[in-house]
């Protein structure tokens, strides 16, 4: 079968949580360019993350892997760690990879952090470019150069893979979008100082530190302003995909890319008593996922599970592509005809794993932040909010869970554990 003639964006907003777009029901005007792109292609309704946090969300959706089989199970460093990063092991094939392969040009705008190319992420890309913001400063995405890169390589056949983290606090956003949704509202939370302020200061705390030590849980509009800030930015990442489309349209390249957003997790607004995202609940596992390709017969909502690891595979089938390589996800395109009844699961080193079908949510934490360690069991259907545990009045279905984490994980698909390499950047994150 020849494969199809068609180019791939892969567009992956950081911390960007699927219920604060339109397209899933938000209330605010976030995303008007967003909601156009999943009208006039397919919404993945429940599309579930691997991970909740960035390196092994993202390196899953490149490898189709589950993290423990990728080997990238944290961020770089962190507490008492000084900077340790694991290390793609290099037997492992990378989408971008397998795309050069087939005579792709390769190229990626990163803001690198917990996707720097050193962890294995620029694999496979001949372009490999990190915008190295300091969370300090203003954000922006880089999209003169982006445009660039789209002008230079817009007769071959290209992935292009672009990732920000304006939508990661402490939203520093250009222009009106900062305060877009705070127009009736105190401005009540200072600014991060920069990096030089903070170190003149003796401050060691970093960016993202200082703006979380500020907020009261107690104060409501505290919170009111976090989740207006996180709006504002999102609001300025549509008006980036806007331009984006526009883009593509006057290099005449619409009729013959496919578009794909989405994110590696959500972030927490006291949902679950944490600001940031480092649990497991449906607040940071739930993603969006829009797939806009030429060859889809007309635009379509799908309810089904889909998970982030099915990307790669989906990618592959539009573009007609075989490959031997061993993986965990499944191509969604076989959901838009009927439910495959995927599980989805995500797990992560410092805190346990989580599975996930229709109707119920079983967390396990491995190692949880409060004294309470203690499975977690939800009945979704019933308590989508994820706030009654029934795990005590259901051991039966705890193990039954249980036990379908292990064998999606470890008997579904033979996978060869990776080598994991470990090196150290000096730095926290």
């Amino acid at each position: 079968m020849e494969k199809n003639n068609y180019s791939i964006i892969l567009i992956g907003i950081d911390t960007l949580r699927a219920d604060h777009l339109g397209c899933y029901g938000y209330n605010r005007p976030t995303s008007p360019a967003i909601d156009e792109l999943a009208g006039a292609g397919m919404l993945f309704k429940n599309c579930f993350s691997q991970a909740p946090i960035t390196a092994p969300s993202f390196m899953s959706i490149m490898t189709s892997r589950y993290p423990t089989y990728h080997g990238i199970t944290s961020n770089i460093g962190g507490t008492g760690r000084d900077g340790r990063m694991y290390v793609l092991d290099r037997t492992i094939p990378t989408l971008a990879e397998i795309l050069k392969q087939h005579g792709y040009r390769t190229g990626a705008f990163t803001d690198g952090g917990n996707i720097c190319g050193k962890l294995g992420f620029e694999k496979g890309f001949d372009y490999y470019s990190e915008n190295h913001n300091s969370r300090g400063e203003v954000e922006q995405i880089p999209t003169g150069e982006i445009f660039y890169w789209l002008e230079e390589y817009s007769k071959e056949n290209f992935f292009l893979f672009l990732h920000t983290y304006v939508v990661h606090s402490p939203w520093r956003t250009p222009g009106p979008h900062r305060k877009l949704f705070l127009k009736n509202s105190k401005y009540c939370l200072e600014d991060p100082p920069t990096r030089e302020e903070l170190i003149k200061k003796g401050i060691t705390l970093t960016h993202y530190q200082y703006f979380l030590s500020q907020i009261n849980h107690e104060n409501p509009q505290h919170l009111y302003h976090w989740q207006a800030l996180y709006d504002g930015a999102i609001n300025y990442v549509d008006d980036f995909i806007a331009k984006l489309l526009e883009k593509l349209s006057a290099l005449k390249l619409s009729g013959r890319t496919i578009v794909v957003f989405t994110s590696d997790h959500g972030e927490e607004f006291l949902d679950h008593g944490v600001l940031s995202h480092r649990q497991l609940y449906n607040e940071l596992l739930h993603v969006p996922l829009i797939i806009k390709a030429p060859h889809f017969e007309k635009p379509a909502a799908i309810n089904h599970i889909v998970r982030s690891i099915d990307i790669f595979p989906t990618i592959l089938e539009l573009l007609r592509i075989k490959t031997k390589t061993p993986i965990h996800g499944t191509s969604v395109l076989t959901t838009l005809k009927k439910n495959l009844h995927l599980p989805a699961i995500a797990d992560a080193e410092a805190y346990g794993y989580a599975i996930q079908n229709i109707k119920y949510k079983y967390i396990y934490p491995r190692y949880k932040n409060s004294k309470v360690r203690t499975d977690e069991l939800y009945d979704i259907e019933r308590d989508p909010a994820e706030k009654n545990n029934i795990a005590l009045e259901k051991l039966d279905l705890v193990e039954e869970m249980a036990a379908q984490f292990n064998a999606e994980l470890h008997e579904r698909v033979s996978l060869p554990h990776p080598r994991r390499k470990i090196i150290y950047l000096g730095i926290s994150s």
